[in-house]
């Protein structure tokens, strides 16, 4: 198998070098991306060829990413070329003057492949069952229908927001005549998409530039604490907000809106607006933004996880590949794990919880010792961040966070105490629960804080005042009076009872 692979994807508006490795054949791990705004696209539409200094540009480019490629020593290269490529007449002339000056070997997929990327990227990395897959790029636009996780029905239309902006004229002021033309066209385009009747009312699952900053300037306009686009999340009020806003600004006063990349401005209310016509056309209720997409898909194909074996628990595998890059105990953390849900399962009637909690507290109790990566003393603070900012997939961006507070907050008695910035996210029943997961994490880590797994069952006895806890070991006892110092007050503060705890030395299975 290639242990490091580098994908290039050369489109319409930019060419971007993704640089993955696997490390000791144990997790994969991005350990580059950069993207360059070439606008290959730029000018097409009127001459039917790419401009001479759109592909020197792409060719300078290109040599900048084989340099790197080469520097990586990387077992594999990817090459592909999307709708810019795709459609001009002098495409192959491109395509080989690459070969020859760089090596670098180009595949001109057409549309229907590229979709099929978008598809992998996205559902391999989003836990989603059904949704309507968009994305715009500078000269296409890719639809796919995905019915439980499978991809149902997919279609690529020729234009994209370097096209709209062009034909429309919508680099400066976009005024009510350019919109009202605008929408035209796109209503005219959707209404010949035969899967947009069976996408109704399903999430729209978006990828690509544009629609990564539609979420982007709105985390900025609502004060969003995270800086996190994959699987963000905005309802279809909160998209028309976005696109009504940029659309009546001027070119200038884009370039200042916080959010809105700056190889975007001129080209972005094209393509805004044709992602909120979708969502109106198929009365959408939800954008949810994927961060990952056609490299991403490339890579997933390249490493077996194709649409017939797609990955199976999107959170699982996510966890394990975080545990592995941050080189955690992985039988401590399992245990620990394993001694938390066996105190939520049986504290119960005290905690009351009865939405899924699964993933936050399989999330913390795994990862709360990641901080150890940066230094001991505090490490439950440097955990929080790591969590955080872990990549980690398969939860949901609120679940991430609590997650992190979880493993923050499971080395201390005191209340759990959320900053001004992320108190839009959090509510006080959201910081009651943190308050108990937290608890059950910090008693299950100390139940292991040998770290040498002896403690093989826990009973807990529920009493008016108080919880005895019988606590099953094999060779020594576990350090009852050390977790009653540590653990009891809390114990009393978040589940209203004392806590005590009697140790059963058993013999080995």
């Amino acid at each position: 198998m290639d242990k490091s692979i580098g994908v290039i994807d050369i489109g319409s508006n930019s060419v971007h070098l993704v640089v993955g490795e696997y490390h000791n054949n144990e997790y994969f791990h991005i350990i580059d991306d950069v993207k360059v705004n070439v606008r290959l696209c730029e000018g097409l539409s009127e001459t039917g060829c790419l401009r001479e200094d759109r592909m020197a540009l792409g060719e300078q480019t290109l040599m900048m990413f084989k340099n790197m490629c080469d520097t990586y020593k990387l077992d594999k290269v990817i090459a592909v070329a999307t709708a810019a490529v795709r459609k001009a007449k002098n495409g192959p002339i491109f395509v080989d003057l690459i070969r020859k000056t760089t090596g670098i070997e180009i595949e001109i997929i057409p549309g229907e492949t590229e979709a099929a990327m978008d598809y992998l990227g996205a559902i391999n990395t989003i836990d989603i069952r059904d949704a309507l897959l968009m994305d715009i790029g500078g000269g296409s636009v890719e639809f796919v229908l995905i019915r439980d996780r499978k991809m149902a029905d997919a279609v690529s239309l020729p234009f994209g927001s370097i096209d709209l902006t062009e034909k429309f004229g919508l680099e400066d002021v976009a005024t009510p005549g350019k919109l009202k033309s605008l929408h035209a066209f796109l209503e005219d385009a959707f209404s010949k998409v035969d899967l947009f009747e069976k996408a109704r009312g399903l999430p729209v699952l978006g990828v690509g530039g544009t629609i990564r900053n539609i979420g982007r300037i709105h985390r900025r306009v609502v004060d969003y604490p995270l800086e996190i686009a994959h699987n963000y999340r905005m309802c279809e009020d909160e998209v028309a907000r976005i696109c009504h806003m940029t659309a009546k600004m001027n070119l200038e006063e884009r370039k200042n809106l916080k959010g809105l990349s700056k190889g975007r401005t001129d080209i972005f209310v094209g393509a805004s607006q044709a992602v909120y016509k979708v969502m109106q056309t198929i009365f959408s209720p939800e954008l949810i933004i994927s961060d990952a997409g056609l490299r991403d898909g490339l890579i997933f194909k390249h490493f077996g996880n194709g649409p017939e074996d797609l990955v199976h628990n999107i959170f699982d595998n996510s966890l394990v590949n975080t545990m592995l890059n941050y080189d955690v105990n992985i039988p401590h953390a399992y245990h620990v794990y394993g001694l938390s849900v066996k105190l939520f399962e049986q504290l119960a009637p005290l905690h009351g919880i009865q939405e899924d909690v699964s993933r936050m507290m399989k999330t913390s109790a795994m990862l709360h010792d990641v901080g150890i990566k940066i230094q001991y003393s505090n490490h439950h603070e440097h955990s929080f961040y790591l969590i955080l900012n872990s990549g980690l997939e398969g939860l949901l961006q609120k679940e991430l966070l609590m997650s992190a507070f979880i493993a923050l907050n499971h080395r201390t008695n005191k209340k759990v105490k959320v900053e001004a910035e992320y108190m839009t996210l959090l509510c006080e029943e959201d910081k009651r629960l943190i308050d108990k997961l937290s608890l059950f994490l910090q008693i299950a880590e100390y139940l292991d804080r040998s770290m040498d797994g002896i403690v093989k069952d826990i009973d807990c006895n529920i009493k008016d005042d108080v919880v005895e806890m019988m606590v099953l070991t094999t060779t020594h006892s576990v350090f009852a009076d050390m977790i009653i110092s540590e653990c009891g007050k809390k114990f009393k503060r978040v589940l209203g009872r004392g806590l005590t705890i009697k140790n059963k030395v058993i013999a080995p299975v």
